[in-house]
């Protein structure tokens, strides 16, 4: 199905994360250049792909566009030592400090932050995160980038997550809660109550493995609105509670309630019709929205974007609905 969409010309398909190879190759050598174009963009391509998208330039120009991107892409990719949310580290053949002395004396050299700057983590000391004792000894550190570099970890000993999850710094602890599996329980519902998650850390930390769910009902009525919604995660959270939910005034809320499977079709319909976008979109991806609402959703421009997400789409309508959008596009393509 990607690749008839790739065939098609929709470029949007490099958005995703779990591209196959085989998209990739039949990207570099399609016959559109504005999907050429697209998957040089997307940041996926290996050595080999690059030079048989270069093969394919049109022009000098055009060559030239690419090899540069190229170079600096696949450079990239080799500085990328710690992971997401970690910076780049200074060129392909720098080493991180090994001595508990050396890596003090880089974490002293480390400058103060304010506290309110976005950061991103520390190059060494992501390539640094899978020995236990400099997590520990840069855990303690004073400095707060420092700390905030070692929270972005995606696995920490015991005793370092727990000296991080009570970091007073809010961010140290909601890296720690977006990255890292070893993140306390506690931590994770402290700041579920006051973040509601990212596009790089999407579902974080709701969706941690970790994530208390036992107990959550206590907070079905609770004045925060983030621990409200925790409620329908609960075990024993009720059909009643997530239809109470449903009605709630806070949009957050209602939010969450939409893409919960739970709902009745009427309270889908509802909701399908709410005044907050982010309410209507989630309930028209709902698979438990009723297929008629669904395919009034498709037929109309308005929302046939959002609707087209909806896992319960039969597979002969997506065939058909490739098929149309491949005659609109047919077009644009030669």
């Amino acid at each position: 199905m990607l690749l008839s969409l790739l065939e098609a010309g929709v470029a949007d398909v490099f958005d995703r994360e779990d591209l196959p190879p085989e998209l990739l190759d039949a990207a570099v050598a399609h016959s559109a250049r504005c999907v050429r174009a697209a998957v040089a963009e997307c940041g996926r391509l290996s050595a080999d792909q690059w030079s048989r998208l270069i093969a394919t330039a049109s022009s000098v120009r055009e060559r030239e566009l690419w090899t540069n991107r190229a170079s600096r892409q696949l450079a990239a990719r080799r500085l990328l030592v710690g992971g997401r949310g970690f910076e780049r580290a200074p060129s392909p053949d720098a080493v991180p400090p090994g001595m508990p002395e050396a890596i003090a004396a880089m974490a002293a050299d480390v400058p103060e932050i304010d506290p309110r700057t976005q950061t991103y983590a520390l190059w060494w000391i992501g390539a640094l995160q899978h020995d236990a004792e400099a997590m520990r000894q840069l855990a303690a550190s004073p400095n707060l980038l420092v700390r905030r570099s070692v929270a972005r970890a995606t696995r920490l000993p015991e005793d370092v997550a727990s000296l991080l999850a009570s970091d007073e710094d809010r961010v140290v602890r909601l890296f720690l809660a977006e990255s890292c599996d070893d993140a306390p329980a506690e931590m994770l519902l402290e700041v579920a109550s006051w973040w509601g998650g990212s596009f790089s850390f999407p579902g974080r930390p709701r969706n941690h493995p970790d994530f208390p769910r036992a107990g959550l009902l206590r907070f079905a009525a609770d004045p925060n609105p983030r621990l409200r919604l925790l409620a329908l995660d609960d075990p024993a959270a009720t059909h009643a509670l997530v239809e109470q939910l449903g009605h709630d005034p806070e949009r957050i809320v209602r939010m969450a309630v939409a893409e919960d499977r739970r709902l009745s079709p009427d309270s889908l319909r509802r909701l399908a019709l709410d005044p907050e976008e982010g309410v209507c979109w989630r309930a028209w991806m709902n698979p438990s929205l009723p297929l008629e609402i669904l395919a009034q959703l498709l037929l109309d421009p308005r929302s046939a974007e959002f609707a087209a997400h909806n896992p319960v789409i039969p597979i002969d309508v997506v065939r058909h609905m490739l098929a149309v959008g491949r005659g609109h596009l047919a077009p644009q393509l030669r």
